[in-house]
Formats: C-alpha cells, structure tokens, sequence
C-alpha cells in the first residue's frame, strides 16, 4: 500500500470516527428523555459504534484508539447487562460523556500524532480506565461458580496459547461475514461460515473440550435452518459469536464454560466473574433463561449501508458548475425550440399566402389567354389590348405545332413561357408546403426531447446537488451536549429547540458554521435567558428556550437562533460606545438601532461589566462575523427587549437552481426569487394612498408601503432610450408583495415579464456583494441578469424614512455649509466606521466622500474627485490600505494628498510600513476624535 491509499484509508477513518462519537454523543443526550425501549436500542447503536471504532483503529494500527474504545465499548457492555435502564441515573450518562469526550482526544491525537504515546495520551486512557473501574464497582456482579474437573484442560498453558493466537483469527473471520453478509452474496456468506464451524467443532474436539463444541454447535443449525434470512442470520449470527467470544474468555481464565438452556436452544453463556482486558467481544446477557432460538435477543446489528467512496470536494464542485452550465444551456436551447417554432408558423403564413398568388397567376393566364383568342377571332369587346401586350412567345416545339394545327386553342391547350412558369412557381410552392410539414414535425420532436432533456436535467441537478449537501443538523448536533453542560453548570434551565434540521447545507460550510452557532447559544444563554426566579417573577415559564431553524430562500440558506430572554437594551450599548470613546455623547444618540447593534459585532466590545467564563471579553459576536465573512454569510440582529433577541445568519448557496420571476425596471430585466413573492396585483393608479410623502398600499387588510424597484437598487445600467417612465404614474401599476423576514414590502415595477427557472451565481471574490444584490444569472440568450436579495431590500434602513428619493450609490451624509470646505475622502470596509467618521468630519464642517475599499478609492480619485486628505484603512477587500498609498505615491496627480491611516493594527511593523510607503499620520482603533480633529487641519496645510 501506497502513501496515498494510505492517507485516504486514514482520512475515511478520521471521517467515520467523528461520526461514531457523535452517534454515541447524541445517543447519550437522547436517554434521558427517552423510554425504556429507546434506551435499550441507543445502547445497542453505541456498542456498535464503539466496536467499528475498536476494529478500524487496530486494522490501521491505531493501537491507543482500539484501546480506548475497546474500554469505553466494556462500559456500554455494563450499561447494557447490569443496569436497570428505566432508572437511568444523570451521573451516568455524565460520565459516559466524559467516556466519549476522552476518546474523541485520544482519536484526535493518534491520527495527529501517528498514534506515538504521550503523556496526554496516557493520562487519557487512564481517564478512561477510571470510568471503567467506576461502573465495575457501582454496577458489581455476581461470582460464577468454581470451574467443574470436567471441563478444565489437560494441558492448561497450551491451550492458553491457543485460545489467545488461534481462535482470535476464526473469531474475526466470523464477524467479517456477518458483517459483510449480503442478499445477493448470502450463499457464499453461509459456505464461509460453515468452514468456520468446521475449524472451531475440529478445535473443539482436538482439545478435548465438549462444552465449547456445544457453544459452536448453535452455528451448524444456523447454517442448516431452511428459508435462511439475511435478518435472521446476522441477529442469530452475532448472538453465537459474542457466546463464543464469552466461552473463550471463561476458559482462559480457568473457568467452567456456563451456558443456560436445554437441547435446540441458542446457548446463551454466563459471564465471567473478572473482565479481562483480552475479551474480544462483551458477552451478550439474556433476560429469560429459556429463550428459543427464533426469539434470541438481538445483538448490536453491523453496519448495513451500502459500500461508499469518498471523493474529493474540488471535483464535486467542479460538477455541481457543469450542472449549472448544462442548465443555463438547456434554457438556451429551449428558448431557440420556441425561436423555431415561430418560424414554422412564419413559413406556413408565407405559404399559404404563395398558394394565393399561384392561383391568381393561373387565373391571370387564362384569361389573357382567353382574351387572345377572343381578339384573334375579331372580338371588338377585347380590342383594347394589344397583341404585343397578351401575346406570348410559345414553346419550341415544331412537331407538336405542326401536328395539332388543325386544332383551333378551344379544342387544345396553347403552351407558353409564362405558363411553364406560373406552374414551376405553384409546383415550388407546394414543395416548400411539404418541407415545412416536415419542418413542423421536426420541430414537435424537438420539442419532446427538450422536454425529455428538462426532466433528465432535473434529475441530475437534484442528484448531484445530494452528493455536496449534508443535513444541517450535521452542524447542530453537538449543541444540546454544549447547552447541557452549562444548564448544570450554571443552574439555568433551558430548552434547545432545532428546527429545520433536514435542511440542505453545503458541506463546506459545517466548519465555518460550527464556531458562530456556539458562540450564538452561549450569547443566547448568558446574555438573553434569564436566571429561574427572574423569569418567574416576569410572568414567564421558569425554563427558557433557545431555537435554531434553518430554511432556503431566494437562494440562501437562513439560519435564525433566537431566545425568549430579556433581549438587548439599545441604552447600554449607547452607554457603552460612550465610556469606550468610540463616539461622543451626541453622536450616540443619533445612531439608529441598526448601527447600534453592528457595534456588538465590534472585537473586544461586550455590554456585560464583569468577565465570566461565559462572556464579557467581547469575542464571541466578533468571531461570528468573522467566521461568517469567510463563506461569504452576513449576521443581523433583531431584538425586542423584555422578549427576546434572533440572530439572522444568511449563507449563500453554492449553487441554486431556483424559480425567479423576471421583471423589467429602468428598462432592465431583474430576477425576483419566486419564493419571495407573496402576491402579484395590477392596481390601478387611484388605489395608491399616501402618508405623507410615503405611498402606502391596502393589502390583506393593513397598509403596507409601497416603492419604485429602481429606488431599492444602489446599481443600475441605463438602456440605450434612458430610463422608464415612473411606474406609479402609470394607469395601471404591476406591482410584487414581498414577503422576508424583515416585514412586508410592496414593489412596483415597469413591466411583468414571466416566470422562469435560474442559475443562482454569487458574486466570486473579491468582488464584495452589493446591498440587495444576491447574485447574478444567465439567460438563455446569454444575457447576465441581476438576482435581487429581498431581506436586504425590505430591511434597509433608507426605507424608514422616505422610499420616493432615489438611493445613490454613496452614503448620504449631512450637506457641508459651504462649497468651499476642504473634502476628505474616508476609506474603510466597515459601513459603521465610515459613518461614525462622516459624521464626526461633517459636523467638523468638512465635505465627505466614502469609498468601501481601496480600488473604489482610486477609481473615484481617476475620476476626479478632488480631495485635500484621505483617512485610510489597512485592511480591506480588493485592494488594501498599503496598495492604495503605494498607487497615490506613485502617481503624479495623487502624490500630493496627505493620507493619515486609521487602523486596529497598532504593531510597530505595521507603523513602520505605512511610513516607508509614505504615511503622513498613522492612527490605532478605537481613535481619539479631539485628537483626530486637531490632527486634521495640520495634515491638510501639510
């Protein structure tokens, strides 16, 4: 075997192991609230696992992992045969937590650390010996009875050496087959089975030991049962062969082999007196002494999912794109079906019409050539036209003529050019009619394939979309441990609700989203739910409750982790920007509640006064943004004080095929994700209201708002004839319902254009995603349309006031008092920084331009933009604060603009950077805004 066979064979291992643990974790969770039945197949599932970890770890020689779990596995086998499991105590389950907790390290340092012991290992498998020591002692059994002469060996030391080397082997084999065994494969599971009764009975009887053939004697009836079943043979299977492994561990340590039953029955054996470390398999303990064969008790069944393989995530990401590819292309070639379906219709029109001229024009030569002969026989009536003008030069064909010269053109046909030619176009119209027959069926062909083509396409989407998608409880699941460990720790009672955990989540996120989701429940249970008593004397239920749902929309996942607690007061963290000297006292009290609550997100702020081993360092919030920022997710706070706070975390969908509804405004077709859209109306002009300046519309029975779609985009391209009319001028008005968290929003827009399925594409980086922007999609015909993001729509701040004046691309800030103030351009990717900045220098009576990162900087100073300084950041998207001062050194007309940076990077690498590439000032986070301010007008004069 190969490094890389074996590196896979690891990494399937590392995979598989962390499944198992949170199998046995969740299992764990689950008893406590679970009936007795429950409890019963949650030990059988952990026994199981705790066995396959056992097995994988000693087949890759992982040593101290198979050891490990081989303990923990003993003390399932305890819980199982010795505890009454419908007085199931807390403390035990605590400690088999523990138990799985203590594995979970020593797996996690053997795959690191090529399974070297360390002291921590060490102390860890002691740990977990300990646990052991503690359900033998409080979980005792009796003594078995001293081993009868009959059935002790002549020659104790060789078969000790043979039980502990020959029969391991046989053992192992057997448990192969029974869990490999298959529907398909089941004749050859038996005949393997059957050698292996042959190689125990002959062991057996070579060493004289009766009462160990009667324990293999059960596997022959097995074998010989007729009708055998998959069901019947792994369950009767795995019953003999932990018998067996029990009868080896008697007799190597010099007891008598105890089995209960009579003749015809399973065996079942007595356990030993003293575990031993060398037992393979925990023995299997019956209830009943006298249970048939057919009713024995089920032992913990293997594995049976079907064989997997494991690929890499770059190649299934680069099938899901080519998924999306064949989709967009699909739509394409639907669309030029219906293109050719048009021109059929168009061809059929031109035909019949070329069928019309053909009969005229015959019509027309018969009648010149009946006028013809009229005025060759001196009929005065036709002598208005000349014989130069009907007369028409005739065939070439001398020996018809001559022959028919007796006859006069009544009583046979005259031929000419114009004839021949009349005919050839009547015969060439019919031609094009059969063509366009075919054409029409050609065209009913392509039709059914395309329809063929869009069901085959469906299911491959839905298929390959399977192969990246995992469960979202895959990133939950390890949250009621979490929530369990501090309820007891703190004396708080809370409830987790998961919701939506069927959800469809890419796999890639699980790890981006492990972090922010605890870090949201421990804010949730420090921050929001209340202690017992507090609740109680507020009219609330003594236990709070913590619910995280997930859901898709508009092509985003949603995930929202909301408590009933006491919720965020907006005056403490108004007092708490304050006394941090992030804003004055008046700028404070100006910021929205929105603004107020992205300070929460800020490193190192925190509302409590006191650290705890909770909270109060100000981490949690910041490493959710963080973390969220690396998948390209956002986080929003809702919160109403005195009911409770929710955490709005939006995830972008790696790809989605969704149903948009495609709609014109500014003469720009927008794709509005279908599962957005509550209801579309047509109103009429006179049933828009207005409150204030505010249209308002009377839907199901309230007011909403109503607004223009192009006020809601901060982008828009113009079309070659400019924009649209204003739609709320129109007589009749379409206008979409839009439905998101954030409330409802009527949207009224130019022109409806029809229903059609999409290729969601997010923005790639490093572009950052505009507000109300989702991604982007491909049409049939080729054409990039913008998707729009709803939440964001609904829930931008702009909408609060006014939804008549167009949003510009730029923050609007206070008007300076005269034209002449110096202009500084303030470049930061955090919106609230620039904020905070521009309305610090406004007041100051400074003009203000916002750039988001350092490429938007310089493209407003390419265009233009006459500044007198720039307050610059280091770190941001696209371009950073170092490229963009290297750029304005570097160019003549920049190189003069002080640039003062104001970053949270206080080092002096950074410091000396920033100077060498031609820093006038260099500020740190949080800043001092009287220094800033008197620092500014001796930066400008510089």
């Amino acid at each position: 075997m190969n490094d890389d066979d074996l590196n896979e064979l690891i990494d399937a291992f590392t995979a598989e192991t962390s499944e198992f643990l949170q199998s046995m974790e969740t299992h764990l969770l689950a008893m406590e609230s679970s009936d007795l039945e429950q409890r019963k197949a949650a030990v059988k599932e952990m026994f199981r696992a705790a066995h396959s970890i056992k097995g994988a770890g000693s087949m890759l020689g992982f040593q101290n992992v198979s050891a490990a779990a081989h303990t923990l596995e003993d003390c399932f086998v305890i819980l199982r045969d010795r505890t009454d499991l419908s007085a199931l105590e807390a403390t035990t389950v605590s400690v088999l937590l523990q138990g799985v907790d203590t594995l979970k390290k020593i797996s996690v340092e053997s795959i690191h650390h090529s399974d070297v012991s360390t002291p921590d290992q060490r102390s860890n498998l002691e740990d977990l010996a300990q646990i052991h020591a503690q359900f033998e002692t409080k979980y005792a059994k009796p003594q078995a009875p001293p081993i009868p002469a009959a059935s002790r060996s002549a020659a104790p030391e060789t078969l000790k050496l043979i039980f502990e080397h020959e029969l391991p082997p046989i053992f192992n084999r057997l448990e192969t087959e029974l869990s490999q065994a298959s529907e398909a494969d089941l004749a050859k599971s038996v005949t393997a089975l059957n050698q292996v009764y042959y190689q125990l009975s002959g062991l057996a009887g070579m060493l004289q030991l009766p009462d160990f053939g009667k324990v293999a004697a059960p596997l022959r009836d097995l074998i010989d049962f007729p009708d055998l079943t998959l069901e019947r043979l792994q369950s009767q299977g795995w019953a003999i062969a932990q018998n067996l492994q029990t009868a080896r561990q008697q007799l190597l340590e010099g007891r008598a082999i105890l089995f209960e039953g009579c003749a015809n029955e399973l065996p079942q054996i007595s356990p030993p007196t003293e575990e031993s470390p060398a037992s393979e398999t925990p023995p299997q303990i019956s209830p009943s002494p006298n249970l048939p064969l057919p009713q024995s008790p089920t032992p913990p069944l293997p594995n049976l999912q079907r064989p997997t393989i494991r690929v890499d995530l770059e190649r299934l990401t680069e099938l899901v794109n080519l998924v999306g590819e064949l989709v967009i292309n699909r739509t394409n070639l639907e669309l030029q079906e219906s293109e050719l379906r048009g021109e059929v219709k168009r061809i059929r029109r031109s035909i019949v019409d070329l069928n019309q001229f053909g009969g005229q024009l015959r019509e027309e030569y018969d009648r010149l050539s009946f006028a013809d002969w009229r005025g060759g026989n001196g009929n005065s009536g036709l002598g208005k036209i000349a014989g130069s003008e009907i007369e028409f030069p005739a065939i070439a064909n001398s020996k018809s003529s001559l022959t028919h010269a007796h006859f006069d053109i009544l009583e046979m046909d005259r031929y000419t050019e114009f004839h021949s030619t009349a005919a050839e176009v009547i015969e060439t119209a019919q031609a094009i009619s059969q063509s366009a027959t075919k054409l029409d069926l050609l065209a009913m062909k392509f039709e059914r394939s395309t329809d063929q083509l869009r069901r085959i396409t469906e299911q491959l989407r839905s298929r390959v979309m399977q192969l990246r998608v995992v469960s979202f409880s895959r990133a939950v699941d390890h949250l009621p441990r979490a929530l369990r460990d501090m309820c007891l720790t703190y004396d708080k009672d809370v409830n987790l609700l998961l919701v939506g955990r069927d959800t469809k989540i890419d796999e890639s996120l699980l790890d981006a989203l492990r972090d922010p989701l605890i870090h949201l429940v421990r804010n949730a249970f420090d921050h929001g739910i209340e202690m017992p008593e507090v609740r109680q004397a507020s009219g609330k239920p003594a236990s709070g409750q913590i619910e995280i749902a997930a859901r898709h929309q508009g092509g985003q996942t949603i995930i929202t982790v909301a408590d009933d607690g006491k919720g965020i007061d907006p005056e403490i963290i108004r007092h708490k920007i304050v006394k941090k000297g992030l804003a004055t006292e008046e700028q404070a009290q100006e910021f929205s509640i929105a603004e107020l609550y992205d300070f929460l997100f800020w490193p190192g702020f925190s509302t409590v006064e006191e650290v705890s081993d909770l909270s109060g360092r100000g981490v949690g919030l910041d490493v959710v943004r963080t973390n969220l920022r690396t998948v390209r997710g956002t986080v929003k706070v809702d919160s109403r004080l005195g009911k409770g706070t929710s955490f709005i975390i939006k995830l972008p969908l790696l790809l989605s095929i969704t149903e948009a509804l495609m709609v014109k405004t500014d003469r720009n077709k927008i794709a509005v994700p279908l599962d957005a859209v509550e209801e579309i109306l047509h109103i009429k002009a006179s049933e828009v209201h207005t409150a204030g300046n505010q249209p308002m519309l009377w839907w199901r029975e309230e007011f909403i708002r109503l607004v223009r779609m192009q006020d809601l985009l901060e982008y828009s391209v113009l079309g070659p004839d400019g924009p649209s009319p204003d739609p709320l001028t129109q007589d009749h008005i379409p206008v979409l319902v839009l439905a998101s968290s954030e409330g409802m929003l009527a949207v009224a827009v130019e022109r409806l254009i029809g229903q059609q399925e999409i290729v969601v594409k997010p923005l790639p980086p490093p572009l950052s995603k505009p507000r109300g922007v989702l991604g982007s999609t491909i049409l049939g015909d080729g054409k990039v349309v913008t998707i729009l993001d709803v939440d964001d729509l609904v829930g931008q701040p702009s909408l609060a006031n006014s939804s008549i004046a167009p949003v510009s691309g730029t923050t609007p800030h206070m008007a300076p008092s005269s034209s002449q103030s110096p202009q500084i351009l303030v470049v930061d990717d955090s919106y609230t920084i620039r904020q905070l900045l521009s309305l610090m220098l406004t007041r100051a009576r400074y003009r203000v331009v916002q750039a988001k990162d350092g490429l938007d900087a310089l493209e407003k100073l390419q265009n233009g933009l006459d500044c007198s300084l720039a307050i610059v950041d280091i770190e941001m998207p696209r371009m950073d604060g170092f490229e963009l001062l290297r750029s304005m050194r570097s160019t003549q007309r920049f190189a003069k603009i002080p640039v003062a940076m104001l970053t949270s990077r206080s080092g002096e690498k950074h410091r000396q950077m920033a100077m060498e590439l031609g820093a006038n000032k260099y500020f740190t986070k949080p800043y001092s805004e009287a220094q800033l301010l008197e620092a500014i007008p001796k930066l400008i004069k510089h």
